[in-house]
């Protein structure tokens, strides 16, 4: 049975990349090893590919030195492993090496002879040299941290053992492929459809007439003396101004023609012309949308506010809102015809919101509004609207949208209109 502990150390250590098997290193050089080994002693050893440290248990003469590797993890795997102070150690993976390897490494703990007795008479129970079958977690472990014999230097290179049997395979294929597009090449060139590929790059070619020389344009001296030109005669021009006179129709005929002349379509009766310009009416062309502060200052911006004495926040330095103020919207039509209307908008006062207003230019002709701060803290718009003739104003005919600070900056809520 497996040990919690161990099997969290494990999940950890899974999470970086799988390490090589543990194998032996022919000895390059020579260092101040601890030459003399005795049983007790933990080693770590040179000749390998990474660290390995081990208990040496006893002197088994001239078959080497008996050892029990230490496990890197904290606690043991399973019944087959044994804890001792601080260290565990993997009696399953016990093994003997040789006496170059074991001398070849420095002392870096011992054991008392009572704790080393404790761990050489487990070892027998853990069936030392037995690898767990499956693919579980303790065979995983097992599998890759299994030490060999002697001094482990495999007899083969595990480099070379997992090569392709086939490795000549891809530079073989490579010579093929050139060789092939020499045999092309050459093919293009020398039968037929090559030899009419040169013949018609030769051919392409076209002899240059180089024309005759064109015979020397002399030019004229410039220091030679030319006749004077000839003297013109003098004209005698009279600038003595005389009176206009005109022989054409009377100039009565070409007068301006007057207002009251010029004729044109009459406007049918019932239908009254809008001077907007001087009833204070903005058109949407020009001006296609308009703003209306909720502050407290009750103005339809920074200036109109300051200017009746409110206390107008921007914003940027509002306090943000949990959910957007309640805003009462309606469209209420002027006349039966429905070319004259009256949108009315209506809300507490909120520092740093404002509603937006904008109108479709193709059914209003103009708008203006009147800004008005009501009883209890509250903000009215009223906007006057105008329809050009034939059209009708109906609420789609304005988009109505609410800005207020939230805690994420902010936020636009379309605002309904009701009839």
């Amino acid at each position: 049975m497996m040990n919690a502990a161990f099997i969290n150390e494990w999940q950890l250590y899974r999470r970086g990349s799988q390490r090589p098997p543990l194998v032996g290193l022919a000895p390059k050089t020579d260092s101040a090893f601890d030459a003399e080994v005795s049983a007790g002693e933990i080693r770590i050893f040179a000749d390998t590919n990474r660290p390995l440290v081990a208990l040496i248990v006893e002197d088994r003469k001239l078959s080497g030195w008996r050892i029990v590797p230490v496990s890197p993890f904290c606690a043991p795997a399973s019944d087959r492993e044994l804890m001792v102070g601080e260290r565990v150690f993997q009696l399953w993976n016990a093994t003997v090496v040789s006496r170059r390897f074991a001398s070849r490494g420095w002392r870096v703990d011992e054991l008392g002879a009572d704790d080393l007795a404790v761990v050489r008479g487990a070892i027998a129970a853990a069936n030392p040299g037995r690898v767990t079958a499956g693919d579980g977690v303790q065979a995983k472990y097992e599998r890759e941290f299994l030490v060999g014999e002697g001094t482990l230097v495999p007899f083969a290179d595990p480099r070379a053992a997992e090569a392709p049997r086939f490795a000549w395979l891809p530079p073989a294929m490579k010579i093929a492929a050139s060789l092939a597009v020499c045999l092309a090449a050459w093919y293009v060139l020398m039968m037929d459809s090559g030899r009419q590929i040169v013949r018609d790059w030769r051919d392409s070619f076209r002899s240059v007439d180089i024309a005759a020389e064109e015979p020397v344009i002399e030019l004229a001296d410039a220091h030679e003396v030319r006749e004077a030109p000839a003297e013109i005669a003098e004209v005698d021009i009279d600038f003595t101004p005389k009176a206009a006179t005109w022989n054409g129709p009377a100039p009565e005929v070409f007068r301006q023609p007057r207002f009251a002349d010029v004729k044109g379509p009459k406007v049918p009766e019932g239908i009254a012309r809008f001077r907007l310009r001087d009833e204070g009416y903005k058109s949407p062309l020009a001006a296609p949308m308009d703003v209306v502060f909720l502050s407290s200052g009750a103005g339809r911006g920074a200036s109109a506010a300051v200017a009746q004495g409110g206390a107008f926040s921007y914003a940027a330095c509002a306090r943000p809102l949990d959910a957007p103020p309640k805003i009462d919207c309606v469209m209420r039509k002027g006349d039966a015809a429905g070319s004259a209307a009256t949108l009315e908008i209506a809300c507490d006062a909120v520092d740093g919101a404002k509603v937006t207003v904008m109108f479709d230019s193709d059914v209003v002709e103009g708008y203006r509004c009147e800004v008005t701060a009501e009883s209890g803290g509250r903000v009215a718009a009223s906007y006057s609207l105008i329809a050009f003739a034939g059209r009708e104003i109906a609420p789609k005919s304005v988009m109505v949208t609410l800005i207020w600070p939230s805690n994420d900056g902010d936020e636009r809520t379309p605002v309904s209109v009701g009839e």
